[in-house]
């Protein structure tokens, strides 16, 4: 149990980094997250936004 916590833990923790990684990318490294695709500002826990989306 104790591991499963762990590892979701630690997967959470890199999404964040990973989208905070793309925020600065992005040239916004005040956000904590950008779109992979377009660069918009997006809440934590997406990867891409609704437009973005949308077409694939």
């Amino acid at each position: 149990m104790f591991e499963s916590q762990y590892n979701d833990e630690m997967e959470a923790e890199v999404r964040r980094l990973e989208g905070k990684q793309r925020a600065i990318a992005a040239g916004h490294p005040e956000w904590d997250n950008a779109c992979a695709e377009c660069g918009c500002e997006l809440p934590v826990n997406a990867v891409v936004c609704g437009e973005c989306g949308a077409k694939w």
